[in-house]
Parts: C-alpha cells; structure tokens; sequence
C-alpha cells in the first residue's frame, strides 16, 4: 500500500514549478485596503526586501520547506532546505551565510521544514526529514548542531513485506518530551512512523508505529487528557489493500497515538490527510480539539475539500466544504483578537487559490477571499501593525498577500514574483521591528531556469515582540519546534482518570474470578464487583482503548461496565448452550463480543458479527477471542491451540493438531505484523503470522497456572498474568503484580496495553 498516493503529488508539485510564473502574467489586481481600517501599513513601507539570497541551486530550488528561526551562531538565523538536498542557515539581520552551514548528509531533497530544539547553550540543533515524493529513496532521520557538525542519521526501516519499501521523509520533525527527555516525531513516505530520541537518533521504547501507507502530514503534539504526558496527532494516506492484519479502504486517517506508540484513537476519511493537524482549545466551552485539512488524491471523494475538527476520542464535530484543495495545513490563531481561536485555511482549485477564516467552535465560515494565485502552502497569522487582531499572510505561487483579520481585505502583495509552496516565517527582528520572511523559487535566465530564494521584509515602526505573542501562528505549524499546538489544551488533571483512554494510560488490570480488580502503571481503578454478590464468576476483562475505562465479563454473560466504557448489552439472564469464557472490545470502545465455550459469538454495540462456532463440533473448547486491529473480524483460540478465524481476521496457522505440554488459555495479536501469539497454561508461547518470540515461560517452575495474556497494543511486547496474580513481561513494561499477595479469588484474566 505505501507509495500509491504519492507519485501524483510530485508531478503536480513539479508542474506548478514549471509554470507558476505564467499564472504571475494575469495576477488579480490587489484589491484596496479601506481607508476606514486603521493601522494600515506605514507609508513608508514600500514592501522591497531588506534583503535577498539567491541560491545555486538550479531547478532544484525551495519548494515545500517552510523557513524556521534558529540561533546558531549566537544571533537570530534563518533556516529552510531545498531540493538539492541542503539545509541553509542564514542571519536573519542580513541573510549572511551562517559559518557551517549549508549542510547536507548527501541524502535526497530536503521539502521536510526544519524544526529546531535549544540547547543549554542557547544554540539550536536542527531537525529534518530528506527525501520527498518524487526521490524517495535514500532518505530518513537527521539532526545538525549549531555549527553545521552532522549529529545523526536514522533510516526509515519498511516492514519486509511492504512492496514499495520507500523511506523518504517528507513531514517536519516535531519536537516535545514523550519519554522523559527531548524527543523527535515524524511519519515517512514508507510504511513506518517513527519517534527518536533527539540526542542520538535511537527509536523510543514502543516505536515505530505501523501506519500502512505514506505520510506528508507533520504531526501536532500536546497533552490531550490532562495526564502531564504528550500525546502525538498524525494524519495520514491511505490506499486500498492488506497490512499488517488489517483490511484498509482508499482515504485517510487522523490518529492520536501515546508516548509510547499505541494507538489511542483513529479517525477514517475518503480522502487522504496530507495536510497537518493543529491542536488547541477551541471547541464549544474551550475544548481542546483537533483541526485539519484532507487533500485530493482520490477523486470524487466526499471528504476533499474539507476542513475537518475532531475532539480528543477522534469524533468528528463539525467539517466544512471550501472551494479547493485543502492539501495546506491551517492555522488556529486569534484572528478576530476576542480570545478565541479561528481557523485559517488556504486552498487551490488548480488553477487559483483562496484564503478562508473560520469559526473554530462550529466551522462556519467568517470571511474568504478568492481569486488568488494558487495557494499550496500554509497560511500564517501575526499582528502585523499592533491592532490587537491577526492580520493572515497567504503564501501564492505568485507572492505573500497580506489580509485584514477582522475585515478580510487585502493590505499588501509581496514580492508576486516569487513562487510560495510552503509557509512564511514571522519574527521579531533584533532591531525590534516585524520581519517577514519568505523562500521560494524564482525563474531567471534562457533558457529559464527555477533557483532557491530567500528574501527577508521588515515592517518599519513596527512592534515585532507583539505581533508574534499570544494567539498569533507565525510560521509553519505554529513554532519553531513544530507542535501544532496553539495553547488552551486540557488542563493537567482537568479529565478523571476513568475518563482517560485506555490505551493513552498505559499499564494494566488484573481482575479476579469475583470480579475484583487491581490495577498497575497508568490504569485506574474505576470500580470492580469485588464486593458485589454476583450469579456467576467473573471469566474475563476488556479496557476501553478511545474511551477509558473497562468491562467484566461473567460466565453466564453478564457484563459489567466501569469508567466510560458503556454499556452496550449482554447474555446475562438468556438462555446460553454453554458458558462465556471471555470477551474483546471494538477499538473505538463502542461495542464488544461475548464468547461461550462452544464458539457461539454475541455481538453488542458497534461490533460486527462475523460468523461463530456455534453448534458446530470442536475438538476443544474455546478459551479466547481476539478482534483484527480495526475490529472487522475476530479469531477464536481452543484450548488445543485450534484458530478459527472470521470476517478480516486471517488465518496465519495455529496449535491445533500438534502436542502440547500444556492446554492453551489465551490468544493475543501482534499489531506491528499482523500475526498473533497462543499462550498454555504453563506460559509457553506460540507465535504465528510474523510474530515475533520474545520469551516465554515454558520449561521454568510456575508457582501457578497463566490464566490469560494481552499484547502492547503498538505490538511490541506481550504480557503473562498467572492465577496467584504474578506478571511474566516480555519486551513490556513491568509495572507490578499480585504474586506473593494473598488473594480473594484467583486471577482469570487481565487487561491492558
């Protein structure tokens, strides 16, 4: 599935190289700034450049890589790569070369943005991808240090059976703290999404994250859910085929994924998600959501064109059709300067653009202004002229227009005859004044050729302190770092922690056949029915991957919902052929499955059914069940090790037929390939489909029987949890246990991730 919607990406974006400057001969004529509007731009502002680099760097110029602001010398720098595949660095008071640099590690184009961390010197690292759609391959991870002294590599390494293995990376590095120190998160053009550690390159615990197909989105992060932990939101292509275990449809996706890679929550569109998410608290009552653009690949999708805000579980809560592409990445800033935050997005019908700002809370349109030149970069917001409001810069294949927040005119054009495929840089000057600047391309020569640009403006009598401070985007994904984030998100300890989704938690429960529960690492207590007389035993658990929370299970069906996992319905007081041994829930929570000995299957909520054992002669019980990753099938485990395998949920082979020591007592699957694991009763492990062994406790003395197992739900480790409640972890965080404490009731079943 990787690299089906990238090739046309590139053909258009080298088209529009080629031919931006025919489109700059019939440019609109720039409509006039009213009179009424105070805080025009200075008379004196003639909007010539204070300065201009040209580079050699011929048809192979600036094109997606937006400008960033770092200090690598000890004074402000301007940052941004080309297509040759170097990354300049240039002084932002006179766009001098920096000593060191350009840099390059001799890998493909550079259209990834730099993003830039501050070391305890005040100096700069700089980050960023090479390798882009049109030359992926080599290309990867890298990291340069103030001087222009090459730090590290990290290739992106594609999963053995990905057809088109490409390891370009196109999206900007965003840089936060996931696991404790300064950490780097990207996608790449391949099949993997990765998070390094920023001091050295190294993959964090729990990653790369298999997202299928490629990714041009540069992700936003923030703290979600209140918990002090960083939470990274990626978008994402997505083409038609299998992977991994999983049956994809052509479109796109929106996840949330945790620290340690674990898909929190996933949204699904009919198109792709090429243009990077902002995050901020802009939904009704402050909220914190997500907003984002799709892109154009497929057509005749009903998702093209749209602006689309979700809320923290991924649920949509509004999307608003525009008039173009909206392939460009918007910018969630103070527009109106009131305190709340709109959206401003670019889009381009392919032969013009436009610039629409809208509501944040519902989506609704506040003003646009069409007839533009195309518009493919992203547009950014300041308070150029210290009115209180954000005036919105709109990078063009033919200049930067300037419009009005509040009113939406036009204010000023710069420079029409440089070509804009990326966003411009906004800062606050050493000599205190407004700068603006912008790289592209320009055509010269003849036969005309295309050459990298960077040119710097000032706005004189300005206030440039003001015009980048609070509620304003000043550059591409808001700040040099890449975050995506525009402030007000969930206050830490704002969310109960049975609010929390599961999977962003992190840890584990462990739950007793009188439904007791006990809880380890980042999973709460939300309640058990440990001191509840129940009809029949607790015989397994679910947590609640997108909702927080979990559920019980008893063996004559009854289910028992805690936290926000909802209750959705259950056998409890029906007639069953035989008893329910264990349970799954659906991946948004929604729904879950009940399984009895004999194979029956009972659906509830959102869950499909997919088919069953149900009167149907088994050698061996059933004693597990197992959803594919996006919950359109299931397997079933005997306790022979026999798999019976429905809806998308492949059959990769099984124990059954074949001796064992001890029966088998659970059934796990191995996100990252798609295959899944069998664990006995005396913690042996049987891995099937590509799962990989990571140890087992078969052959050693057990003070008591495994009762059940579960998997990290980015697959890369697995957990044991014996009925004395001892945990056996296997490349999975340890996080404590009840071996060696007296207990109630044995333990029947755990659940976590």
């Amino acid at each position: 599935m990787a690299g089906r919607a990238r090739w046309v990406r590139a053909l258009i974006i080298v088209a529009v190289l080629a031919s931006g400057f025919i489109v700059a001969e019939s440019l609109p004529t720039p409509a006039a700034h009213p009179a009424s509007i105070t805080g025009t731009p200075p008379s004196s502002w003639d909007t010539t450049p204070t300065w201009t680099d040209t580079l050699e760097d011929t048809d192979q110029p600036i094109a997606m890589s937006s400008p960033d602001l770092a200090n690598l010398d000890g004074s402000p720098a301007v940052v941004v790569g080309d297509r040759r595949g170097y990354a300049y660095g240039v002084h932002l008071s006179d766009g001098s070369a920096v000593a060191g640099w350009p840099v390059t590690d001799g890998s493909p184009p550079v259209d990834s943005t730099p993003s830039v961390a501050s070391q305890p010197d005040g100096h700069s690292t700089v980050f960023f991808g090479s390798g882009n759609d049109a030359d992926p391959v080599p290309g990867g991870y890298q990291a340069f240090s103030s001087t222009g002294a090459f730090k590290w590599f990290t290739p992106v390494v594609n999963p053995p059976t990905d057809a088109a293995p490409d390891s370009g990376v196109q999206a900007g590095m965003s840089i936060g703290s996931l696991q404790g120190g300064t950490d780097v998160v990207a996608g790449s053009l391949g099949q993997q999404s990765y998070a390094l550690d920023a001091a050295n390159g190294a993959a964090l615990v729990g990653w790369p994250f298999f997202n299928s197909d490629s990714t041009h989105s540069t992700a936003a992060l923030a703290d979600l859910y209140g918990t002090g932990q960083t939470e990274a939101i990626m978008g994402g292509d997505q083409s038609e085929g299998a992977g991994q275990g999983q049956q994809y449809r052509d479109g796109g996706h929106i996840r949330v994924l945790s620290a340690r890679g674990n898909l929190i929550c996933r949204a699904d569109t009919n198109q792709v998600v090429d243009s990077s998410p902002a995050v901020g608290g802009f939904l009704p009552g402050g909220a914190t959501g997500i907003v984002t653009g799709t892109g154009d690949y497929f057509a005749g999708a009903s998702d093209t064109n749209t602006v689309k805000a979700y809320d923290t579980h991924c649920g949509q809560r509004w999307s608003t059709t525009l008039d173009g592409s909206t392939f460009s990445s918007p910018a969630l800033a103070d527009i109106a300067g009131n305190g709340s935050l709109e959206v401003a997005e670019g889009t381009d019908n392919g032969h013009s653009g436009s610039i629409w700002v809208l509501n944040a809370a519902n989506g609704a349109p506040i003003w646009h202004h069409a007839d533009l030149p195309r518009v493919i970069g992203s547009v950014v917001t300041a308070n150029l002229f210290g009115l209180g409001d954000q005036d919105v810069v709109v990078p063009t294949i033919n200049g930067a227009f300037i419009f009005d927040g509040i009113t939406g005119a036009q204010v000023a054009v710069l420079d029409p005859n440089l070509g804009l495929q990326n966003a411009p840089l906004v800062s606050s000057d050493p000599n205190g004044t407004v700068g603006i600047t912008l790289a592209g391309y320009v055509a010269a020569g003849s036969p005309v050729h295309l050459y990298g640009r960077i040119e710097h403006f000032e706005i004189p009598s300005s206030n440039g302190a003001l015009a980048v401070g609070r509620g304003s985007w000043p550059m591409f994904h808001h700040d040099a770092q890449l975050t995506g984030n525009a402030g007000g998100t969930t206050p830490r300890g704002s969310v109960a922690a049975c609010d929390v989704p599961g999977a962003a938690n992190g840890g584990y429960n462990l739950v007793a056949s009188d439904g007791g529960v006990f809880s380890f690492g980042g999973a709460p207590f939300c309640g058990s029915t440990g001191n509840i007389r129940l009809n029949a035993p607790v015989v397994g658990a679910a947590m609640a991957r997108s909702a927080g929370g979990y559920w019980e299970v008893a063996s004559d069906g009854g289910i028992f919902a805690f936290g926000q996992a909802g209750f959705h319905g259950s056998m409890g007081g029906r007639p069953l052929n035989s008893p329910i041994v264990a349970m799954a829930a659906t991946p948004d929570g929604q729904g879950y499955w009940e399984v009895a000995s004999d194979g029956g299957i009972f659906a509830f909520g959102d869950a499909g059914y997919y088919g069953s054992m149900g009167g149907r002669p088994l050698r061996a019980p059933i004693v597990g069940i197992s959803p594919s990753t996006n919950g359109d099938g299931y397997r079933l485990v005997a306790s022979d090790g026999g798999i019976f395998a429905f809806g998308y949920a492949p059959f990769l082979g099984s124990m059954g037929g074949q001796p064992l020591h001890a029966p088998i007592v659970g059934l796990a699957n191995d996100t990252n390939t798609g295959g899944y694991w069998e664990v006995a009763s005396d913690g042996g492990i049987f891995a099937f489909g590509g799962a990989p062994f990571l140890g087992s406790a078969g052959g050693n003395p057990l003070n008591a029987p495994i009762a059940g197992m579960t998997a990290t739900s980015n697959g890369s480790g697995y957990r044991f949890v014996a009925s004395d409640g001892g945990i056996f972890s296997y490349s999975a965080p340890f996080f404590g246990s009840m071996g060696g404490i007296p207990l109630n009731r044995p333990m029947v079943a755990m659940a976590g991730f």
